[in-house]
């Protein structure tokens, strides 16, 4: 006969065990196989994993490597209710039997007692409900989300929250297993395991293990203890300590990270061991002592701190002697050969009263040479030069500020140095619409520029330095409608030089004149204008728009002298078609060009109404000129091109076909020529035909003419780009990349690597070939990494390094 009882639950969970068990779910898995033929008949009772919580992809693969997960997943239950002591739970068996009133019961055959998603079968079991005490004195299964456990033979205290627990063994989701010979659990305070085993193979499959005489494990401080442990790696011992502390929590804990090695031609072997230092809650440091076989020792260190006010952090390398670069700058006769070798990165923000944001970056090396010999990412900006600044920012309604001080390291041999603002300020008012639907806007600037020191030093003593005062405030009237667009606007630009060493654009003479204070003030009077058609239409049995947005922008502006002001920061700005409808054509203020002309432009666009994407854009325009231009840069003042009366017609196009292949063209033609002057074109198409295949190409070739002849029109750029990741089987994959050059007939990178990934541990080897820095020399390198999954990983970061070598990795799951 079967019996069942409902009762309310006033006290804790039946089971702790996830408690200490909690810990290795952070890691992955783990196993072992002492139970009993009868407990193994008991498992196959256990509750099947749901679905939920298996969209993870890198989950997917991990099913494909190692079957369905071992536990349903901890998600897979409304832990409210499980959380509320309201919720009942149910009993069941063949007899019950005890005193009611006493809460006193015994359950015989058949035991069951579940509440939600916890679920404990046995033979027996005696519960006191009273005393929140459940006794199994044999075999039982125990099951709930997330967690499988089986034992020998328990004893629960549910109002203490302890159990415990002979010859038992667990699963945790998603491949968690392990065993041990006794558990003892006292809540939420402490735990003691005995003759621990863990691993995250299938059980009875256990490449690697992790074993330990006992471990304890007090949450209170977040420490756990084990002693005589052991790694087995293939069934061999690699790893033995008689005594080791862990933190058993998320807290970062002070201790050794996992190593990091390779190899490389210029660097040799070379082997990181990384210590990580909690010095508090919010401050860390993490210390990268490595060793190169070729060039030596250099020590590296990483400091992080977070604070309400403020945050940063700061990376430094050092290595007092290079004997590789020290034999380099030998052979070029350099008096000094054998320098120390550094690199700094700091990155500092914080937040000050009256809402003012300020930061500090600050990037320098040694020597030009640092980033092209230590490819890494301790420095963020270019390999040519290097930023440092403090900035303080505010914004107040509408209005914001902003100040810098700004410095270069220039990494480029015998090219100038690039100006720093010492200091700069910028100020914005953006009130938006005034009445009468006007919109006003201010800008306004005052810039320092200087050289440094040792750029005087070197021949740059005839280059201007001195102040920049800048203000441009503009009003519009902007009438935008469904169909059309218009927008009259006038600005104004005013500037104030005060300079030292500055020869004008005209100075035919030896000897600059030591000052000079120059004003300017150039009006500028615009209309833009645009009508915006569309006509539907039916394409594939799909709905598509295609719209017609021709566009006319008049601009004026009067012709101001100016060969005679420096020029700290300005050039020409790009030629496509958006930048034909800027009101002034240098990129910087030190020229304000100016204009009478008229510039025409056409785009037409297909929407896809369904999806409401841009399969296809393409657009077209010109400037025509009403009189010449006379405001130059210096290199520009004998072009012809300043007397013509229309410019090159700029055009673009992007089309976005199905199967992921986007194609793009831009084309710049001289109508007075009758030939193009550069024309580029790029295609990327990125193919994935199955999971675990992902395959890029991408092409880019552009021609243009030669500065310098412009009859000789030459091709400047053409590459080849293609990688992707291919399985060979379920364990087996193989990754690649590679770039050429069809310009040089050579090779700029070639990438080519394997990985072998079973349920619980892989190895990933890559070798790379590439050009580097801007000498071009040729660099062999091979990266190595092994991964004990849910345990550690040790080498080469190599994912990190296939994430930037093949676009959308992490979609494919390598």
């Amino acid at each position: 006969m079967t019996t069942k009882g409902l009762l309310a639950k006033t006290g804790g969970y039946w089971l702790c065990a996830a408690l200490f068990l909690s810990p290795l779910a952070e890691a992955e898995d783990s196993s072992s196989n002492i139970l009993s033929e009868d407990q193994n008949e008991n498992a196959e009772e256990l509750p099947a994993s749901t679905s939920a919580g298996l969209e993870d992809p890198r989950l997917l693969r991990r099913i494909q490597l190692c079957g369905p997960p071992l536990a349903a997943p901890p998600d897979s239950v409304d832990r409210s209710k499980r959380n509320d002591p309201q919720t009942p739970w149910q009993l069941e068996a063949d007899e019950i039997s005890g005193n009611y009133l006493l809460g006193i019961y015994t359950l015989r055959g058949r035991a069951g007692l579940q509440r939600l998603d916890q679920l404990l079968h046995a033979d027996n079991v005696e519960l006191n409900e009273a005393e929140g005490l459940a006794i199994v004195p044999n075999q039982f299964t125990y099951s709930e989300a997330g967690l499988n456990l089986w034992g020998g033979a328990g004893r629960f205290d549910i109002h203490a929250d302890s159990l415990e627990v002979d010859r038992t063994e667990f699963r945790l989701f998603p491949y968690h297993q392990g065993a041990a010979r006794r558990l003892l659990s006292t809540g939420a305070e402490m735990a003691r395991i005995e003759d621990l085993r863990y691993s995250t193979c299938p059980p009875g499959e256990e490449m690697w293990l992790l074993q330990a005489g006992s471990l304890e494990i007090n949450y209170e401080t977040g420490f756990g203890t084990a002693r005589h442990a052991r790694l087995e790696v293939g069934g061999i011992p690699w790893i033995y300590t008689p005594y080791l502390r862990f933190p058993v929590d998320d807290q970062p804990r002070t201790g050794l990270l996992p190593p990091s090695f390779g190899q490389s031609e210029s660097d040799g072997g070379h082997f990181t061991l990384p210590l990580y230092i909690r010095l508090a809650p919010n401050y860390d440091l993490t210390l990268a002592p490595t060793y190169y076989s070729r060039r030596g020792e250099k020590i590296g260190g990483e400091f992080r701190y977070l604070r309400p006010e403020l945050e940063g952090e700061f990376t430094a390398e050092y290595m007092d002697s290079d004997d590789v670069y020290t034999e380099h700058l030998s052979e070029q006769g350099h008096a000094d050969p054998d320098k120390p070798r550094w690199a700094v990165d700091w990155q500092h923000s914080g937040d000050l009263p009256y809402g003012i944001d300020y930061g500090i970056e600050l990037e320098r090396v040694s020597d030009e040479d640092y980033l092209r010999d230590f490819s890494s990412d301790l420095v963020g900006s270019s390999g040519t030069e290097l930023e440092s600044k403090g900035y303080a920012e505010q914004s107040i309604g509408n209005h914001s500020w902003e100040a810098e001080i700004q410095h270069w390291q220039n990494l480029r041999p015998g090219s100038d140095d690039p100006y720093r603002h010492w200091p700069a300020i910028w100020y914005e008012h953006n009130p938006g619409l005034l009445p009468g639907n006007l919109e006003y806007r201010l800008e306004a600037q005052a810039i320092q520029f200087e050289l440094p020191d040792e750029a005087k030093e070197e021949g740059d003593a005839q280059r201007p330095t001195g102040r920049r005062y800048h203000i441009n405030p503009r009003l519009s009237w902007p009438v935008h409608r469904q169909a059309f667009f218009l927008e009259p606007a006038l600005s104004l630009h005013h500037s104030h030089y005060d300079t030292t060493n500055h020869l004008p654009d005209d100075h035919d003479g030896d000897s600059p004149f030591a000052e000079g204070k120059l004003d300017r003030t150039v009006p500028i009077a615009s209309i833009d204008a645009g009508i915006f058609l569309e006509r539907p239409f039916i394409f594939g049995q799909r709905p598509f728009l295609q719209t017609l947005e021709p566009r006319i922008f008049y601009l004026y502006a009067p012709y101001e002298e100016q060969g005679q002001f420096p020029i700290f920061d300005t050039g020409e700005r790009p030629n496509t078609v958006a930048q034909l409808f800027q009101e002034n054509r240098f990129s910087g203020v030190d020229r304000i060009a100016d204009a009478n002309q008229i510039t025409t432009a056409v785009t037409t666009r297909l929407l896809n109404v369904t999806e409401g994407s841009e399969p296809f854009r393409a657009s077209v325009g010109q400037v025509h000129y009403l009189h010449d231009r006379r405001v130059t840069l210096p290199e520009d003042q004998d072009s012809e091109e300043l007397s013509r009366s229309r410019s090159d017609i700029f055009a673009d196009a992007e089309l976005r076909l199905p199967g992921d292949l986007n194609l793009r063209a831009e084309h710049r033609y001289d109508p007075h020529r009758d030939e193009p002057v550069a024309t580029s074109f790029s295609a990327d198409w990125q193919y994935r035909p199955a999971p675990r295949t992902l395959l890029n190409l991408s092409y880019r070739i552009r021609e243009e003419q030669d500065d310098d002849d412009t009859s000789i029109f030459e091709r400047t750029q053409d590459y080849i780009e293609a990688s992707g990741t291919l399985p060979v089987d379920v364990n087996w994959s193989l990754v690649g990349g590679w770039q050429y050059s069809r310009l040089e007939r050579t090779n700029l990178e070639v990438v080519g690597g394997v990985e072998y990934r079973s349920c619980c541990w892989a190895v990933r080897g890559v070798s790379r070939r590439y050009r580097r820095g801007a000498s071009g020399e040729l660099e062999n390198t091979i990266m190595l990494e092994f991964e004990l999954t849910g345990l550690t990983r040790f080498g080469d970061d190599t994912e990190s390094f296939i994430k930037d070598i093949v676009q959308d990795y992490d979609e494919a799951v390598f």
